[in-house]
């Protein structure tokens, strides 16, 4: 596929009404990503079924239907969030149900295009939320902890992109 084939791609939000299915799919998936290989298994898959059961995840799928990309969530409070971002506790479902924070504990796009998608989905997600935590992985095996405060902005750009989709 050439890049100006690629630019005109349309990704698509998909969630799966099974939960077995899309936790198949979710591992699926995953289990290609380097990030995500190495988990341990019983740990990462009570995440998973977490977030599955809660409906906090969707998939990117492309014109054919394939999985491109997967992100899963959390909503809690900031005092728990704050302890997950700095590694100081795990989050348990009771902990992710509802807050003012969304934490994005899975995410992983096949390409930048995807990312860039996912990102404007993601906006209409955390809109209505104070603070977004994220944990940022690199090659090299370290991590960084991530917190932006959602503000003004993010509703402008979700309004930005749908008029810029309507025509």
């Amino acid at each position: 596929m050439t890049e100006a084939q690629a630019a005109k791609v349309k990704y698509q939000v998909y969630i799966p009404d099974n939960p077995q299915f899309a936790l198949g799919l979710a591992v699926s998936h995953l289990m290609t990503k380097p990030a995500f290989a190495n988990l341990k298994f019983g740990e990462w898959s009570r995440i998973l079924v977490g977030q599955i059961n809660r409906r906090h995840y969707a998939f990117a799928i492309d014109p054919a239907k394939r999985v491109v990309g997967f992100a899963g969530w959390a909503l809690t409070t900031r005092d728990k969030a704050e302890g997950w971002v700095e590694g100081t506790r795990p989050l348990n479902y009771e902990d992710s149900l509802a807050g003012e924070c969304l934490v994005f504990n899975c995410w992983a796009a096949d390409n930048f295009r995807v990312h860039r998608f996912m990102v404007d989905e993601a906006r209409k997600l955390i809109a209505d939320k104070e603070t977004m935590y994220f944990k940022r992985y690199y090659k090299d095996g370290t991590s960084r902890p991530v917190r932006l405060n959602v503000n003004e902005f993010v509703d402008d750009h979700i309004e930005r992109k749908t008029k810029a989709l309507a025509g």
